[in-house]
């Protein structure tokens, strides 16, 4: 008997909870009023100085674009006719001095500007290699099958490390292989001592 009563006012309590006894009205909100948008003052440019310009003499003539069409062939000469025609007396037209082409550009002699820490590249590599070289020993030492999820996660992340600390040294940028070999041993300690 007591279970009904529970339920039955169980039940009561539920149908009350989504009967409201009054609607919701909306609440009135003020309108928005937007202000008109400001005059646009857009000041001309200045005019060019046009004061240090020089004059530039004539220049040449034009040459005509030579014609897409075909040329018609020429017809047969008729050699009698080309002895008794006066030669054509043209003016010469003045062709433009050739362009000299631009001097090459000089060799870059410039030397390579390196940061303190890479000066020595034998010894920046060194130190590289021997970081790379611990990190590998931490990874022999370590069962991969015996690594839970998260634990062969990272291990997989310590041989990611060294594989672009290897193309860093082949890059020749010492500090960013520095930076991912010291990763790489960091993480390889951390896998050994769980």
């Amino acid at each position: 008997m007591n279970s009904r009563v529970g339920f039955l006012l169980a039940a009561t309590l539920l149908a009350s909870a989504c009967v409201t006894s009054r609607a919701a009205t909306p609440v009135e909100r003020p309108a928005l009023e937007v202000p008109p948008v400001p005059p646009r003052i857009v000041e001309p440019a200045p005019a060019p100085d046009t004061s240090s310009l020089e004059p530039v003499g004539e220049l040449p003539p034009e040459k005509p674009a030579a014609s897409a069409t075909r040329a018609k062939p020429p017809a047969s000469r008729d050699t009698s006719r080309d002895t008794q025609k006066p030669p054509d007396t043209k003016p010469a037209e003045a062709s433009p001095p050739p362009v000299e082409p631009p001097p090459p550009a000089p060799p870059n002699n410039a030397p390579q500007i390196r940061t303190p820490a890479t000066v020595d590249t034998a010894a920046a590599e060194k130190q590289v290699r021997d970081t790379l070289f611990r990190a590998q020993q931490r990874l022999n030492n370590i069962n991969y099958q015996r690594l839970n999820g998260d634990g062969q996660k990272a291990y997989n992340g310590v041989k990611d490390f060294m594989e672009r600390a290897e193309a860093a040294i082949k890059a020749s940028n010492f500090e960013l292989a520095k930076g991912l070999a010291s990763n790489a041993e960091k993480l390889a300690n951390e896998i050994q001592s769980r």
